[in-house]
């Protein structure tokens, strides 16, 4: 077989050398592994680094203690059974685990961004009574909302309820998907894909509605009430939640839908030919791992960590019967903590502003309240 005989075979039928597509999302992927993992480092490192603990004087609902737990307790032992059904026992069987499985780890990562539509003002808030030790936001480049380290991220509860409610999210749209097809099986892949990500945007929108509303483990109260249900309550849930973030989940539905008869995404796609991984499962799962990663990263940030913050800014005033957990119970803006929240009258306050303006007189919530409402 002679040179050019060998390079054509090294194609597959698009026209693209067997294995770059994979290399160059694993190369992504672990570029934000390891940014990830820096930013990481500087927050445990940090001298601030610590649990938020709910102020004095603040009380959280029995009700809420108990959801706040119940999520704590369900969603990790959900994971639990999706690590050994979808990661673990593929590997005793065959070698390496299903797509599924490396997308829920890169779903655990996801965890990262989740409070970054609070990049530019406070939007979304977390009950402190969950098990927390603040957020590492206040690390990544460019963040501009103030004590973003006091910010509760539940991370016991959303160790396993990342994994678990965006799995479902993925499993829900791809089963719409394949039914659809079953019924309509002359429909096009754009019409199919627009089907399996619409539908993870309705799956999400309910998950997130009950967690909020039964839970009480976080809230959106800085949103734009025109664009919520409940809008004006501090159980509303914005519309454009559901529409960016089951969106880009959204997208793993259409990734798992189109495999090749092997079983690969089109991220996956030829990584038994790169010589790295030839004759070795341990280094094709890394690989594949990196590259779902990737292509997780790149759709969220696209998709959900650009516009929120965005859209964020012009949210309207916290809602009036938003619990005072949330808000003066973290530290981060109302009554008793020298910083008002988020409103539409305020500037918008920067983080550094806290320590350049420390000279300056320093308004209560409640002042300001008062001098902007007349």
């Amino acid at each position: 077989m002679n040179t050019q005989q060998h390079a054509l075979r090294q194609r597959d039928l698009s026209g693209v050398a067997a294995g770059s597509v994979i290399t160059t999302w694993a190369i992504i992927g672990a570029f934000f592994f390891a940014f990830m993992a820096i930013i990481i480092y500087q927050w445990i490192t940090a001298p601030y680094f610590g649990p938020t603990e709910l102020a004095a004087g603040v009380e959280v609902p029995l009700n809420f203690k108990i959801g706040v737990r119940a999520v704590e307790i369900v969603m990790p032992i959900f994971w639990a059974i999706m690590i050994w059904h979808q990661i673990i026992k593929p590997i005793r069987q065959n070698g390496q685990p299903t797509t599924l499985g490396l997308l829920s780890i890169a779903f655990f990562f996801a965890i990262f961004w989740d409070p970054s539509m609070n990049w530019i003002q406070q939007g979304c808030v977390y009950n402190p009574y969950a098990f927390n030790l603040g957020f590492l936001s206040g690390e990544i480049p460019g963040w501009m909302s103030p004590r973003p380290n006091l910010l509760p991220e539940p991370l016991i509860a959303w160790a396993g309820g990342y994994p678990g409610f965006l799995a479902m999210m993925t499993v829900g749209g791809l089963a719409v998907m394949r039914l659809v097809k079953r019924k309509f099986p002359t429909i096009s892949n754009v019409k199919l894909s627009i089907i399996g990500i619409s539908s993870a945007m309705i799956v999400d929108m309910v998950i997130e509605s009950l967690l909020i509303r039964y839970s009480g483990i976080y809230a959106y109260p800085g949103s734009i009430r025109a664009l919520s249900l409940w809008g004006g309550h501090w159980y509303q849930f914005p519309i454009y939640e559901a529409l960016l973030f089951g969106g880009w989940v959204g997208c793993t539905s259409v990734l798992l839908y189109f495999k090749d008869d092997k079983g690969r995404t089109w991220v996956e796609r030829g990584v038994e030919k790169i010589n790295l991984c030839k004759n070795s499962n341990f280094r094709q799962t890394i690989v594949r791992f990196l590259a779902i990663l990737g292509f997780c990263q790149v759709v969220e940030i696209i998709i959900y960590v650009l516009p929120m913050p965005l859209i964020t800014a012009n949210a309207d005033p916290f809602p009036e019967d938003t619990p005072a957990f949330f808000m003066q119970g973290t530290g981060m803006c109302g009554p008793g903590t020298g910083l008002s929240c988020a409103r539409p009258e305020l500037p918008i306050m920067r983080r550094q502003d806290l320590e350049k303006f420390a000279p300056s007189p320093i308004y209560s919530h409640e002042e300001t309240i008062e001098r902007i409402s007349h």
